[in-house]
C-alpha cells in the first residue's frame, strides 16, 4: 500500500481513534477527519468491559485508563420501587482473573483524550473542523470530500472508513438507509453523589436507571432509559414526563433523579444497515451497528471493530476492498448476537407485574457464579 495514499477515517470518536492507533501500530498510514472544531465532552460516561479493556491494554493504555477512571467492585441489580437487592455479579479481581482483563468505568471525554494522545504519539494526523460530505470510488481507491472553514477539501486515499456515529453521513452515501428507532430514549447526566464503587441497575415498570462512578473525585454517571419519541417536540415537557415515571420509585432513586441535570435525551437505535460497505469504503461502531446500551457494549464493539479491521488490512494491504468484506463478514454474527442480547436485557429490565416477579426469581436463583458464566461469551471474546 503506497504510503502517500492513506486510509481516511471520518469521525474522531472511540472507534475512529482506536482504528487510527491500531493502523499506526501496523505501519498503515491514516488520517482522522472530525467535523467538530474542538473535541469536547459528549455523552458523559461509559463502561469498558473486559473484551474491550483487554484490547486497550494491548496498546499500552491500561495505566492511563486506571488513572483517569475507576474499576467497579461489582454490578448490582435492584428493585427500583422496593429498594431491594435482586442479584449481584463480581466485577473486581474475580472478573479480571476470569476474563484476563479488568472491567473499567470512565468519562467519555477522558477516554477520548487518552486515545487522541496515543494517536498523535503514533504519528496519526487528526484534522478538526472537517465534516465528511462525499466520496467517490476510483481506480486507486477513493476520493473523499470534507467541508472545512476554508472551503471544500478533497483527499485521494486508498480507502475510507466511516466512524461517524448512528446518524452516519458515510452510511447515507453508501445507501445504507435509516436504522430502526427502538422506541426508547436515554437520558444522561453526571452528578456529585455519594455512591458505592459499583454498577447499579435499578429495574422497574417501563423504565430503568443505571449508575456508576466515573473517577476518583466522586462523579457519578446516571443513565435513565424510558419510552419516548425519536424527535420530541418539547424537551422540558418530555423531561417532566420522564421524572413522572419515577414518582412511585424508592427514595434513593427519586433523590438521585432530582439531583441530576439531564440534557436532551438520546434516541436509541438498533440494527445493521443494508450496506455496511462497498468497494474501498466500510463502517465501524455506531455507524455500522448502533446498539441499545443494556449490555454496555456500544464502545466495546467499536473498539473490537477497529482491531479486527486493522488486522484484516494488515493481511491484505494492497486490497482494502477485500479486507473490508472480510472484516464485515467476520463481525456480522458477533454484532447481531450482542445486539439481540442487549435488546432482550432492556425488555427484562422494564418488566412489571408477574413478569417482573418471575425475572427477579430467576436472577436470584442464578447466583453470582452462574451470572459470570453467562457473560463468558461476551467478556471472554478475543477480537483480532
Amino acid at each position: 500500500m503506497p504510503a502517500k495514499r492513506p486510509i481516511l477515517i471520518a469521525g474522531a470518536g472511540i472507534g475512529g481513534l482506536t482504528l487510527a492507533i491500531a493502523l499506526a501500530r501496523k505501519r498503515l498510514p491514516a488520517i482522522v477527519f472530525e467535523r467538530a472544531p474542538v473535541l469536547e465532552e459528549i455523552g458523559a460516561g461509559l463502561q469498558i468491559p473486559p473484551n474491550a479493556s483487554r484490547l486497550l491494554d494491548g496498546f499500552g493504555l491500561g495505566p492511563a485508563l486506571d488513572e483517569a477512571g475507576m474499576r467497579p467492585g461489582e454490578a448490582r441489580m435492584l428493585d427500583g420501587r422496593a429498594d431491594r437487592l435482586i442479584a449481584q455479579m463480581p466485577l473486581g479481581r474475580d472478573a479480571e482473573e476470569r476474563w484476563s482483563a479488568p472491567y473499567r468505568m470512565i468519562h467519555r471525554a477522558a477516554l477520548q483524550k487518552i486515545l487522541v494522545e496515543a494517536a498523535q504519539k503514533a504519528g496519526v494526523e487528526i484534522r478538526l473542523g472537517a465534516e465528511f460530505s462525499d466520496v467517490a470510488e476510483t481506480d486507486k481507491g477513493v476520493t473523499a470530500s470534507f467541508r472545512t472553514a476554508s472551503g471544500n477539501e478533497t483527499v485521494d486515499a486508498c480507502a475510507l472508513v466511516g466512524s461517524d456515529g448512528a446518524r452516519s453521513a458515510v452510511r447515507t452515501k453508501l445507501g445504507g438507509g435509516d436504522l430502526v428507532f427502538s422506541g426508547h430514549l436515554a437520558w444522561r447526566a453526571v452528578t456529585k453523589f455519594s455512591a458505592r464503587n459499583e454498577v447499579s441497575i435499578w429495574l422497574g415498570p417501563r423504565a430503568h436507571l443505571v449508575t456508576y462512578p466515573l473517577d476518583k473525585s466522586g462523579m457519578l454517571n446516571v443513565v435513565v432509559c424510558t419510552p419516548g419519541s425519536e424527535r420530541p417536540e418539547d424537551e422540558h415537557e418530555n423531561a417532566a414526563k420522564m421524572r413522572a415515571l419515577f414518582r412511585d420509585w424508592c427514595s434513593p432513586v427519586r433523590t438521585l433523579i432530582d439531583a441530576s441535570e439531564f440534557g436532551a435525551p438520546w434516541p436509541l437505535y438498533d440494527g445493521i444497515p443494508k450496506h455496511m460497505g462497498k468497494g474501498a469504503i466500510t463502517l465501524i461502531g455506531d455507524a455500522a451497528h448502533p446498539i441499545q446500551p443494556h449490555m454496555a457494549q456500544g464502545a466495546a464493539l467499536a473498539i473490537e471493530d477497529a482491531v479486527v479491521l486493522s488486522a484484516r488490512l494488515a493481511k491484505m494491504p494492497s486490497d482494502p476492498a477485500r479486507a473490508f468484506r472480510s472484516y464485515e463478514t467476520d463481525r456480522a454474527e458477533r454484532v447481531r448476537a450482542v445486539q439481540a442480547t442487549s435488546r432482550r436485557n432492556g425488555e427484562l429490565f422494564r418488566m412489571s407485574g408477574l413478569g417482573a416477579m418471575a425475572r427477579n426469581g430467576m436472577l436470584r436463583a442464578l447466583g453470582p457464579k452462574a451470572m459470570m458464566t453467562q457473560m463468558d461469551w461476551v467478556y471472554g471474546y478475543r477480537a483480532g
